[in-house]
């Protein structure tokens, strides 16, 4: 990143006492087309809404990703869905949502979409200010490199180049991935294993039938 592109990067921490005041400055930043790293119902999440493409694009920049990966999205409605794909949520899939389970659709503007409907308060309160927009969120990590959980590590990689990092009190030492199923294809097939288990067996009777 140019020394040019280089921003004042805010710090807040997320606790009870906190969330409301961390939410509306969260919420004011996507609605303004900024970039945020923000605590997720499972890793810290390098966010911006959707619609913001210029900021998706950063993302990537900052990231050091490939344009040809696509993003996970966050979803704040079950009903979100329909912007992106033809396909229903399968009953065995919905009964983790909201939690931790990224599902790969067929999608409608694009060949598949991965969306995810998290179980998390905080990021509740904030699609309770965006709407049904929806949010772009990867790993707040550079692509390759592990999960950064702390603040410090935050800070140290992502300082300058986002408008905000919002740290958990407490950090995320436990935080896992959130598991991933791809059901474009039969039978579906499960991306990664994280923090909700899925078993082959229930795919393979939901596709039987």
């Amino acid at each position: 990143m140019r020394r040019e592109e280089m921003m004042k990067t805010g710090l807040r921490t997320l606790d009870d006492s906190s969330q409301t005041e961390v939410v509306r400055a969260v919420a004011d930043i996507l609605l303004k087309g900024g970039i945020c790293i923000i605590p997720t119902d499972t890793l810290y999440g390098i966010v911006a809404l959707e619609q913001f493409t210029s900021s998706v694009k950063r993302i990537y920049d900052i990231k050091r990703r490939e344009l040809s990966k696509p993003f996970i999205r966050l979803i704040g409605k079950v009903e979100a869905l329909r912007a992106y794909t033809d396909q229903e949520l399968p009953p065995s899939l919905g009964r983790h949502w909201p939690g931790p389970l990224t599902i790969i659709f067929r999608g409608r503007a694009e060949k598949t979409v991965a969306v995810r409907f998290p179980d998390n308060a905080f990021l509740a309160q904030v699609f309770s200010h965006v709407g049904d927009r929806a949010i772009v969120a990867p790993s707040a990590n550079i692509s390759g490199e592990a999960d950064i959980l702390d603040c410090t590590g935050l800070l140290e990689t992502f300082g300058g180049l986002v408008n905000l990092i919002v740290s958990q009190k407490g950090g995320l030492e436990a935080a896992q991935a959130s598991t991933i199923v791809d059901i474009t294809q039969n039978p579906w097939r499960i991306v990664r294993q994280g923090a909700v288990v899925i078993e082959y067996p229930s795919l393979r009777r939901e596709i039987e039938g």
